[in-house]
């Protein structure tokens, strides 16, 4: 996929042209001065597009959409896996692996045959926690921010070593190497856990 701008530049152009949206009710370009006048209104703050909500949202991505909202902003994934109804979608900052963006999507087979988005796996350090937690955080700072303490749900080995998830009822979890530090953060629904068979890493 030839990327004419990094992954880390599209989230900020996914949440403004969001906020855009919101901010001018969905309407058509007629008066497209006046849209914009709109969004700048809201008084943006470019942070908002890189907060980490534990059960809601990474950046502009929301727990629940249709996967179709993430294939327009961001184009086709660099990598999948699908199985039964789910699906791990990759996008990587450039052609190498830097700071992939992992999505989880399932479908309600019967039901709701929408793909949405159950799990949004972060790798970027710019993203961060309303507690200023974000990937590069040591363990202990991360275990100071959350009232119960963190339970590991896996541990896998990886290149550098040993690592663990650990993670919590809020709706968030942290991937942490044998050093105690934080690579990779998980939005995922309250209480229901954040394992899958379907793993959001790249698999070495």
């Amino acid at each position: 996929m030839d990327y004419v701008m990094t992954l880390f530049q599209k989230y900020i152009l996914v949440a403004i042209i969001g906020l855009t949206f919101i901010a001018c009710g969905g309407q058509g370009g007629a008066d497209h001065q006046t849209q914009t006048e709109r969004a700048a209104d809201e008084h943006f703050n470019i942070s908002d597009s890189l907060m980490l909500v534990p059960g809601q949202s990474a950046g502009a991505f929301r727990l629940g959409d249709s996967d179709r909202v993430v294939h327009r902003l961001l184009g086709n994934p660099d990598f999948s896996n699908a199985a039964m109804g789910k699906a791990v979608l990759m996008w990587y900052t450039d052609t190498d692996s830097s700071y992939p963006l992992s999505i989880f999507t399932s479908r309600d087979m019967g039901n709701d045959e929408t793909a949405r988005i159950k799990q949004i796996r972060i790798t970027s350090p710019h993203f961060e926690t309303q507690e200023s937690i974000h990937v590069g955080a040591a363990l202990s700072e991360i275990s100071d921010a959350y009232a119960k303490p963190l339970r590991i749900v896996e541990t896998y080995a990886g290149k550098g070593g040993m690592y663990s998830i650990y993670d919590t009822d809020e709706g968030i979890a942290f991937e942490v190497d044998a050093d105690d530090r934080c690579i990779a953060i998980i939005i995922h629904e309250p209480h229901t856990g954040v394992t899958s068979y379907l793993p959001l890493r790249a698999i070495n």
